[in-house]
This record gives C-alpha cells, sequence and structure tokens, in this order.
C-alpha cells in the first residue's frame, strides 16, 4: 500500500513539473509573440506619414486593427503611387527620380504598372511649365511657408529625409501635390501613397538573394559601377539600382538610355523583386524584411490598411500579375516630354480599365 502512494506521488510530481515546464513555455511564447507585436508596431510606425491633403490638419492615425468578415468584404481595385527619392549623401533637391502608379485589381489577380516619365512638361501651381519631377519640392516648400504663418498644421513628429529633418505634416504636402498632379494627369483618384529611397531597392534585392534580369543591352557607368552585358542574369542589390537608374553610359551619348526606357527597367526590377517575395508564400523573411523597409520608405497608409493588403492580398498575386502599360512616347522641341491629348486619352483609359485584354500596348512578359 506504501509503495502505491510512494509511486502516485512520483506520478504527481512528474505531472507538475510537465505542467511547470508546458507553462513556463507558454508564458516565454506568449512574451515572444508581445515583443513581436511591439517590434512590428515600432517599425511601422516609423513609416506612417499622415493622410496627404494639404489644406488640412493632420488626422489622427489608428492603432486598432478592423477585421471584416470575409462574407462582408469585397475585394475593390484601387491605385497605388510610389515615388522613388535620391536624397543619398549630398543629394538634397528633393526631386522625384521615379514615379510609378501601380492598378491593382483583385478580380483579375493583376497589376497594372504605368511609368510617368520625370521629364513630363505640367503646369504648376503657379501657372508656369515645370518637369513633373520638381512638382514635390514645390509641395514641400509650399507646406513649409505655410507652416510658418500657421504652426498647428505641424504634427511635431520628424523624419530624417536626406539630410534634412522634416516634420510629417510637411512631407504629407510634398506628396499631396505630386499625387494630386498624377490624379490630374490620368484622371484617377489615388488610394495610397508610397514614398521609397533608393537605399531600399538595394537592401531588399540583397535580402531575397539577388533577382533575375534579361538585360537587353550592354550598360557601363562609372558612377554607379554598372557594368552589364547583356544577356539573363541575376543581379545584386547595386546592380539592380543601377540598372533602375542607368541613363548615361560612359561610351557616349549614343549609348543613353531614355526616360522611357529607364522606366521599364524600374518596373522590371519592381517586378522581379515582386516575383521572388510572393514566390515565397510564407513570412519567413517578415522581420528583416519590415526592418529595411520601415527604414527606408513612408506612406499614409494605416495599420489597418497595411493588416488587410497582407492578409487579403498576399496569396493572391504571382510574378504572372503584373503589366506594364507603355507611357506614350513624345517630345517638345526642346526636348522635354510631351503627350497629346488624344494619346492621353488612349492613355487613361487602357489603364483605368480593370479587364486584362490581350492588347499588344500591354506588355505582358516578365
Amino acid at each position: 500500500m506504501n509503495q502505491d502512494k510512494g509511486l502516485d506521488k512520483q506520478k504527481l510530481k512528474k505531472k507538475r513539473i510537465i505542467l511547470s515546464i508546458v507553462s513556463a513555455i507558454i508564458i516565454i511564447v506568449f512574451v515572444a509573440v508581445i515583443i513581436t507585436i511591439l517590434q512590428i508596431k515600432s517599425n511601422v510606425d516609423r513609416m506612417i506619414i499622415p493622410n496627404t491633403i494639404v489644406n488640412t490638419e493632420p488626422s489622427p492615425i489608428t492603432d486598432e486593427v478592423i477585421v471584416v468578415p470575409e462574407e462582408e468584404k469585397e475585394l475593390k481595385d484601387f491605385y497605388l503611387f510610389v515615388m522613388g527619392l535620391d536624397y543619398r549623401g549630398s543629394h538634397n533637391a528633393l526631386l522625384t527620380d521615379s514615379l510609378i502608379v501601380f492598378h491593382i485589381i483583385p478580380e483579375q489577380k493583376a497589376v497594372k504598372l504605368l511609368s510617368i516619365p520625370r521629364d513630363l512638361l505640367v503646369e504648376n501651381d503657379y501657372g508656369h511649365q515645370v518637369k513633373i519631377n520638381s512638382i514635390f519640392s514645390e509641395g514641400y516648400y509650399a507646406t513649409l511657408n505655410k507652416a510658418k504663418k500657421d504652426p498647428s498644421i505641424l504634427t511635431n513628429d520628424e523624419i530624417q529625409l536626406g539630410n534634412k529633418v522634416v516634420d510629417k505634416a510637411v512631407l504629407s504636402g510634398a506628396m499631396a501635390s505630386t499625387r494630386t498632379e498624377i490624379n490630374e494627369i490620368l484622371d484617377i483618384n489615388i488610394d495610397h501613397t508610397v514614398i521609397v529611397n533608393f537605399n531600399t531597392i538595394t537592401s531588399l534585392v540583397d535580402e531575397v538573394g539577388g533577382i533575375e534580369i534579361d538585360v537587353k543591352r550592354k550598360m557601363q557607368y562609372r558612377a554607379t559601377n554598372l557594368y552589364l552585358e547583356p544577356g539573363l542574369q541575376t543581379l545584386n542589390g547595386e546592380q539592380a539600382l543601377g540598372y533602375a537608374r542607368f541613363r548615361h553610359d560612359n561610351r557616349g551619348t549614343r549609348y543613353y538610355a531614355t526616360d522611357f526606357e529607364r522606366g521599364m527597367h524600374q518596373q522590371e526590377v519592381v517586378k522581379a523583386l515582386a516575383s521572388k517575395i510572393l514566390s515565397w508564400n510564407n513570412v519567413t523573411k517578415v522581420f528583416s524584411l519590415l526592418d529595411i523597409v520601415s527604414k527606408n520608405v513612408q506612406t499614409d497608409m494605416d495599420y489597418s490598411t497595411m493588416y488587410s493588403m497582407v492578409k487579403d492580398y498576399y496569396s493572391l498575386f504571382n510574378g504572372d500579375s503584373f503589366h506594364s502599360i507603355p507611357f506614350p512616347e513624345f517630345y517638345s522641341n526642346s526636348g522635354d516630354v510631351i503627350i497629346p491629348d488624344n494619346e492621353l486619352d488612349s492613355l487613361r483609359e487602357l489603364f483605368k480599365a480593370t479587364e486584362i485584354e490581350n492588347s499588344p500596348m500591354i506588355d505582358q512578359t516578365q
């Protein structure tokens, strides 16, 4: 009898030890989850810019994630606008080096990409003809001057933009100026805007192990350490950035790339990078990617929107989802990019359409 009691006590002791271990594991996992959530929130917080409307006070940013039941959710098409800024080192002009508009169409599992030439002539708020890549800078200084007269529009939340320390409200105004111009050109209503530092491309490409690009011609440019031969090859981060920005060539002007060719290079890099990330079908590198993105990207999307996009769209698209829409190539007598009205009407119709047609105007190659 005493022996049985002894065995029962040993079993009970073992159960308590096992329960203690399990409890400890649960606590550790719980703490790890909390730390992870806080890390994500901290990183994402650095990215968020108040709603990009110049003439209103910054709107509050909510941390709440609203989950809509699947049966009530309808995935509609929307427009995403990405601006690439070069504010590395001594660069301080705040000129947009790349302008890409995405028309995301969930029903067709398709994404249309349209690069806006940075030398496109537009009319600014003062009635002057200027290149579209200067509109961001004009919006920045206009909002800065407005803030001097009315400091209440400032958020008192500052970020580093190159060698400038910028209040998020001022950056918001700069983003809004360019977005408004693109809306008018394409006759659309952009839903979300993203600013990307060129460091993002280099870091992301290296993080995913390089991207495969079919280089169409020889490229040589010492300033960016770019030396590429024609052919299908895997580019590292520095090469991918040089390829995306390639414009001048050390061999002379006859080898220079046009603004349109440059735009297509940028789209190729975007497609290749997105295809690789989408092909993972998991989040094994999410933290390293998030850290890279949060340090080099600003956006007007809030937490709820980001959460919904990842949840609803990540598994919806793949490398074959991307379709390039070419911008019509026309020049003024002085060599600036222009677009005739009839060509603009056709471009608007093609880009805004929610159907993906087998049209020769749409590049469906990857």
